[in-house]
C-alpha cells in the first residue's frame, strides 16, 4: 500500500507539479511590471508577471512572498515562486508575483528583529494595489482573481481578507475570489475577532515549529461560526516550507520581536508527499472558484 502511495505521489508531481512538465505551456518569461500600493501616499511597487497561453481574458493569481523575499541576492527569482508561477500559468492563470521588499530597499527580513514591513500593516495595502493593477488589465478577468501567500505572505493574506481590514479600497467592484495560505503564523490573528470576507484554504504542516498549525486551526474554528468560508489541509510530518521543490530539511535561526528572547531555531524543508498533495488540493480549490 505504501509503495502504491509513493507511486501516486510521483505521478502527481510529474504531471501536475514538476517544472519541466509545465514549461511548454507558459507564454513567456517573467515580465517586470510596476504598480502602486493602495496606501496613502501610494508606495511604488514592482512585480513579475507570468502569462498563460492565449489572449484571455484570464483568471489570475497574485502571489505574496515570505519573509525571505522572492528574489535571491543576485536578483534572480527563487525556486518556489518559479515553480508555482509557471505551474499556475500552465493551468491558464495569469500570475503576478508582487514584490513588497525590493522596491523598499529590502531583500530578506527573516533575521531582522524589528521588521520594517509588517503583514498586518504595509503588505495588505500592497495586495490590494496588486489587485487593482490586475483589474485594470484587459487580459485579466476582474472577478476571477485569487490570492496566494507563503509564511509572512500568508499572514499578509489573512490580514488582507479580514472582513474589517482598512486596506480594502472603497467602492471595490470585485474583491478577491479566493485565497490560499501556506503555513501562516496565526497567533496574533487569533487574538482578534477574526472573520474572513473571502473563501480561504489553509495549507499547514503538522510538524511546523516556525508557524505551528494549531493557532491557525483554532482561528478557523472560531471564525467559521461567524460566517467565514475557511477550510484547512494539514499534512503529517511536514515542516515549514514543505512545498519547496528541492529544499533539504535543515534548522535555521529566525529573529522577530514577537519571540521571547527575540529569536528561535526552527526546521524548514521539503516534504515530497505533502508537496504533491498540496499541489492537487490547490488545483481543485482554484478550479472550484474559477470555473
Amino acid at each position: 500500500m505504501r509503495h502504491l502511495l509513493r507511486f501516486l505521489v510521483f505521478c502527481i508531481v510529474l504531471f501536475q507539479g514538476h517544472p519541466l512538465a509545465v514549461a511548454a505551456e507558459v507564454d513567456s518569461k517573467p515580465e517586470t511590471v510596476h504598480f502602486t500600493s493602495a496606501d496613502e501616499p501610494a508606495t511604488p511597487l514592482s512585480g513579475l508577471l507570468v502569462k498563460p497561453k492565449g489572449k484571455g481574458p484570464h483568471s489570475a493569481v497574485i502571489m505574496l512572498h515570505g519573509c525571505s523575499g522572492m528574489l535571491t541576492k543576485s536578483g534572480k527569482l527563487k525556486q518556489r515562486p518559479t515553480f508555482w508561477s509557471r505551474w499556475l500559468a500552465a493551468r491558464g492563470h495569469l500570475v503576478l508575483m508582487a514584490d513588497s521588499f525590493t522596491p523598499r530597499g529590502l531583500n530578506s527580513i527573516c533575521k531582522i528583529k524589528k521588521r520594517p514591513v509588517q503583514p498586518d500593516r504595509e503588505r495588505p495595502f500592497d495586495a490590494y494595489g496588486a489587485l487593482k493593477y490586475l483589474q485594470s488589465r484587459p487580459d485579466v478577468r476582474p472577478d476571477r482573481i485569487a490570492l496566494m501567500g507563503w509564511s509572512n505572505g500568508a499572514m499578509t493574506l489573512l490580514w488582507t481578507v479580514k472582513a474589517e481590514t482598512p486596506a480594502r479600497p472603497a467602492g471595490l467592484t470585485h474583491d478577491f475570489r479566493a485565497a490560499i495560505a501556506f503555513y501562516p503564523g496565526c497567533v496574533k490573528l487569533a487574538k482578534t475577532d477574526y472573520r474572513a470576507k473571502t473563501p480561504v484554504l489553509l495549507q499547514l504542516g503538522e510538524a511546523d515549529d516556525w508557524t505551528p498549525a494549531k493557532p491557525c486551526l483554532d482561528l478557523m474554528a472560531s471564525a467559521i461560526p461567524k460566517g467565514s468560508p475557511m477550510r484547512a489541509d494539514v499534512y503529517p510530518n511536514a515542516y515549514h516550507n514543505f512545498d519547496h521543490p528541492t529544499s533539504k530539511l535543515k534548522i535555521i535561526t529566525t529573529r522577530n520581536s514577537v519571540y521571547k528572547g527575540g529569536e528561535k531555531q526552527v526546521h524548514v524543508g521539503s516534504n515530497p508527499e505533502a508537496r504533491a498533495a498540496a499541489i492537487a488540493n490547490v488545483a481543485a480549490y482554484l478550479e472550484r472558484f474559477f470555473r
